[in-house]
């Protein structure tokens, strides 16, 4: 059974791929591609919601805040202080992994309502100063950035859709990875026993 399932999971794998890799040679209309481009960005967005709320069971109301603040950064790091494309993107990695280590000081201790309340509060928050900061984020308006540059070379449309396309495969395996080690294993358990949580949380906390 096991085996039947890791051939159907390749082949849907392979089509996917293979979907990818041709959509822009059937879909010539760039609003189709601009449409997919946004679709793949948020599926990267969602890879971490699945894991907060699928597989651990918490509901979390902030990753828009941290999208903002992924988006922004690299925004304001390319547009603003003229930083590389291949730079400011890791940069802004770094950034938002950042703001997400100090939301977890509050997030850690909390569940359930309470969790939902943090989390809400924290994306509020971020939008408020996404809004006020108008000296880098130009306000509601926000930054209109043009398509990177790589080597001097301004990519095409089709160019950018293959790059987030990329980028979301490489997600997929990364959060597939790590949702079948030892601590994909441990999300599962808080979700399935709310006293493994709470022992977890004596032990990380006590």
């Amino acid at each position: 059974m096991s085996l039947i399932t890791d051939k159907k999971t390749l082949l849907i794998s392979i089509v996917g791929l293979v979907a990818l890799a041709v959509f822009p040679i059937v879909a010539h209309n760039p609003y189709y591609i601009h449409l997919a481009e946004t679709i793949l960005i948020y599926a990267i967005l969602l890879f971490g919601l699945d894991i907060v709320v699928g597989y651990t069971g918490q509901v979390s109301l902030g990753h828009a805040g941290l999208f903002g603040i992924g988006s922004y950064t690299t925004g304001v790091l390319y547009f603003k202080f003229g930083l590389p494309f291949l730079l400011a993107m890791p940069a802004s990695i770094a950034v938002t992994a950042l703001f997400g280590a100090l939301l977890a000081l509050p997030a850690l201790r909390v569940t359930g309502p309470y969790l939902a309340m943090v989390t809400l509060a924290f994306g509020t928050i971020i939008q408020i100063l996404i809004n006020e900061m108008t000296f880098l984020t130009e306000g509601p308006m926000g930054l209109k950035v043009a398509k990177p540059m790589f080597f001097g070379t301004k990519i095409s449309e089709v160019g950018f859709f293959y790059l987030v396309a990329v980028m979301m495969v490489l997600s997929l395996i990364v959060v597939h990875r790590i949702l079948k080690s030892h601590l994909g294993r441990a999300f599962q358990a808080l979700r399935d026993s709310p006293i493994a949580s709470d022992c977890m949380g004596v032990s990380v906390y006590r």
